[in-house]
């Protein structure tokens, strides 16, 4: 069972793009192996400028995605598949100025909205860190991540309410 939990910044047109809708990969042949035999996925990879090849090394299937952009957490996923894009086809097919070689697929995606304070409390970060790509360490994932999972869709669904 996997307790990874990763903080993943976006950009919000290529997040748009590829990750809240899926992209169809039947319009495309030439696509890379890893998704050769895929007909739809939703696309997202790790900056090559980041400088945390080691950290997209320890994503595995199934480990938890916190995606956010400004101070505001706005969906969750889990890993899918990793990959090697050496070619950079899937950045040069679908992101605009996004060059990057580390990709994954994302599934279970469901749309939040939790802002950055509320995450941080979960994982006993100070209220105004704003974390880069990162894995969060294990001694601040302290509930399952399917608890995680509920308690930011519920705290989404609570506040849509009112």
């Amino acid at each position: 069972m996997s307790a990874n939990v990763f903080l993943v910044p976006i950009d919000p047109e290529n997040f748009g793009r590829t990750v809240r809708s899926t992209v169809d990969l039947t319009d495309y042949p030439d696509r890379p192996d890893p998704l050769a035999d895929v007909d739809e996925a939703r696309l997202w990879a790790v900056d090559d400028d980041s400088g945390n090849g080691s950290t997209f090394d320890r994503m595995e299937a199934d480990d938890l995605l916190l995606f956010y952009h400004d101070d505001e957490y706005v969906a969750t996923g889990r890993i899918g598949r990793t990959f090697a894009d050496e070619d950079r086809w899937v950045s040069s097919t679908f992101w605009t100025a996004f060059p990057t070689t580390r990709v994954y697929t994302v599934e279970s995606f469901t749309a939040i909205s939790v802002p950055k304070r509320g995450v941080n409390r979960i994982f006993d970060y100070s209220e105004s860190y704003t974390p880069g790509f990162m894995r969060v360490a294990d001694g601040r994932v302290t509930k399952e991540l399917s608890s995680i999972e509920t308690a930011l869709d519920a705290y989404t669904q609570r506040n849509a309410a009112e």
